[in-house]
């Protein structure tokens, strides 16, 4: 009889970041990531068809929430990306860091 070992499918949270979610500062997104990763969440879906850019402060708490997910086989994906996010993304290097969906 062998043992075989099963990995549960990572759960998916998907969150819509707009412009207003922006004009108040990050800290209410950043607790609201580690909301969902702390509630079990291993892959975290950015939807950021409603933003016309990726601020760096922005990109900080990406990575953070991906750093723990990761951590649980997950990561982070970035949807709906814009032909400009994913330039910038490219140039950073962030595309091999998260999974990123263009428009």
């Amino acid at each position: 009889m062998t043992d075989s070992i099963h990995s549960p499918l990572p759960q998916k949270a998907i969150v819509t970041i707009s412009e207003a979610d922006l004009g108040t500062g990050l800290t209410a997104l950043r607790w609201r990531l580690r909301g969902l990763v702390m509630d079990g969440a291993s892959l975290v879906v950015i939807d950021v068809s409603d933003l016309g850019e990726l601020s760096s402060t922005l990109l900080a708490a990406l990575l953070d929430t991906h750093r723990v997910c990761r951590h649980r086989g997950g990561g982070v994906v970035i949807r709906h990306a814009s032909r400009k996010m994913s330039d910038v993304l490219r140039r950073t290097g962030l595309d091999r860091v998260f999974d990123v969906e263009a428009a």
